[in-house]
């Protein structure tokens, strides 16, 4: 299954500092609530229902909540879709499995929110089921390269 997908190696370590500094962005911007006010600018918008209805026009809005959102899914896409310092056939099975998994775990997730959390509450869950996805293949895919070691050592990977 070596696919040519995948990115140069180098650009995992650009993805995790893009997540890292995600995950320390939407700490200050949700946990804290800060706001910088330098980030509110005006944005074209395709569609904006705050106050009132507005489509396709310029708005004034805080980009916070977005640039988190963007370092988050960016750094989240270059952490999975980089090549590991060697790709043996093996990696790619791993890789396959931590995808199948991801789906599986992240859709009960979901049906268990659906489920059991409601109003507003369930905005949130949805929000973060932005992420939750990669994340959970990013996470699944390291136990997966960390269980089978001895075997990615043994074929010269280090």
């Amino acid at each position: 299954m070596n696919l040519k997908i995948f990115l140069p190696h180098k650009f995992k370590f650009v993805g995790l500092i893009l997540f890292l500094l995600g995950i320390v962005s939407a700490y200050l911007r949700f946990s804290l609530g800060i706001k910088p006010t330098f980030l509110t600018i005006p944005v074209f918008s395709v569609y904006s229902s705050f106050l009132e209805t507005k489509t396709f026009q310029f708005i004034t809005n805080n980009i916070s909540e977005e640039i988190v959102t963007l370092l988050l899914l960016i750094g989240l896409l270059l952490l999975n879709f980089s090549k590991e310092k060697t790709e043996i056939e093996l990696t790619d099975k791993l890789r396959l499995k931590a995808l199948i998994s991801s789906i599986f775990v992240n859709t009960l997730l979901m049906i268990f929110c659906t489920l059991f959390i409601f109003g507003f509450a369930f905005v949130n869950v949805l929000m973060i089921n932005l992420f939750s996805q990669l994340l959970l293949y990013q996470i699944i895919f390291r136990f997966l390269i960390f269980r089978n070691r001895n075997k990615l050592f043994a074929d010269g990977i280090s």
